[in-house]
C-alpha cells in the first residue's frame, strides 16, 4: 500500500493542471494500478491461507460489503434520477465497501468467538 500511496503522490506532484488525456495524464493515472494490484493480489493468498473459520469470516464480510454497496448504489441511484440529489463519483464507493467489510468481519468474528 505504501507503493500505491507514493504512486499517487508522485503522479499528483509530477502531473499539474486540469485532467486531460494526454500522455502524462494517463501514465500518472495507471501507474497505481501496479501496486494496486500488487496489494490486492497479497490480500488474496492471505485470506487463500487462512483456515476455514477465518475465511468464513472474511466471506460474510465480503458478502455485507458487496450486499450493502448494492443497496447503497441502487438507492443513490434512485434518489439521482427521481429527486435529483447531486451525483457522486465512483471513487466515493470505497468508503461504503471498506466499512461494510469492517463491519461484517467484525461481526462474524463475534459470531463465532
Amino acid at each position: 500500500m505504501s507503493g500505491y500511496i507514493v504512486a499517487i503522490v508522485a503522479g499528483s506532484v509530477l502531473v499539474s493542471g486540469p485532467p486531460r488525456p494526454d500522455g502524462p495524464h494517463l501514465a500518472a493515472a495507471i501507474i497505481p494500478i501496479v501496486p494496486m494490484f500488487l496489494a490486492l493480489f497479497q490480500t488474496y493468498s492471505a485470506i487463500r491461507s487462512m483456515d476455514e473459520l477465518q475465511r468464513r469470516i472474511h466471506v460474510d464480510g465480503l458478502m455485507l460489503a458487496l450486499l450493502g454497496t448494492i443497496a447503497i448504489v441502487l438507492g443513490v441511484g434512485l434518489l439521482q434520477m427521481i429527486a435529483g440529489v447531486p451525483t457522486f463519483t465512483v471513487f466515493w464507493l470505497w468508503i461504503p465497501i471498506c466499512t461494510l467489510y469492517g463491519l461484517g468481519v467484525f461481526l462474524g468474528q463475534r459470531r463465532y468467538s
